[in-house]
């Protein structure tokens, strides 16, 4: 029986919150445990959280966002040469965005991480990687398209298998306003890597159901689902 998910996501947006106020927020003032005293390298960290090296292929930056002198958030990027107006004049390197790492419950182990591509300043977040219960494993993949998700793998019964696919339409709504729709959603019933359950939807309904009886990768029997209620 697979474990409740309930508790992975409940952690992981607890921990996200941590990570979001620690990078950009403030935090309350508490009173510090007695310790020994800090190292140089510790007083060095506390004053400047965000570290960066870099060569000549590009950076990282490491950032240590609750303050134990450990990197929580890990940011990797290229250098990219920037030619000016002036042919002749000397390129400038920026700096593009490709990867982020996040150890959301600050164990030292990488929980989400993150893909990008694009030009500096251009960047656009192209796949993201979760460890749901943070056994080092991937449970969920998600694609994005020009800022959109197109498709969520998810590994339900914590396995090391993907045994759920939701693909998603960028459409519009009544109002004619974008909205991005699960469609259809692919499902791996007995763990043996095969689709067997495909589910349609409209308007984000569920309105049919198709399954595989015979075992040759394709839908044979279909049952309609009632679409009252649909939006």
């Amino acid at each position: 029986m697979s474990r409740s998910r309930f508790p992975i996501f409940a952690a992981l947006a607890s921990s996200c919150v941590a990570l979001a106020t620690a990078c950009g927020g403030t935090q309350a003032d508490t009173k510090p445990a007695a310790s020994a005293a800090p190292t140089e390298s510790e007083r060095a960290a506390v004053a400047q959280p965000a570290q960066t090296e870099s060569d000549a292929n590009g950076a990282i930056e490491r950032i240590d966002v609750n303050g134990d002198h450990k990197p929580d958030v890990f940011k990797f990027y290229r250098n990219v040469e920037i030619a000016g107006a002036d042919p002749s004049a000397p390129k400038t390197v920026k700096r593009a965005l490709v990867r982020k790492e996040l150890d959301v419950n600050f164990d030292q182990r990488i929980d989400i991480v993150e893909f990008y591509e694009g030009e500096p300043g251009k960047e656009q977040k192209v796949k993201e990687e979760f460890d749901l219960d943070f056994d080092g494993r991937v449970d969920e993949t998600r694609h994005y398209k020009d800022g959109n998700v197109t498709l969520i793998e998810l590994d339900l019964g914590f396995d090391g298998k993907t045994d759920t696919w939701s693909y998603f339409q960028l459409t519009q709504n009544e109002e004619g306003k974008p909205v991005n729709r699960l469609v259809e959603r692919r499902r791996d019933t007995n763990g043996d890597g095969a689709v067997d359950v495909w589910e349609y939807y409209t308007k984000g309904v569920i309105v049919k159901i198709g399954t595989d009886s015979n075992g040759d990768g394709t839908p044979d029997v279909f049952v309609r689902v009632d679409q009252k209620g649909a939006k």
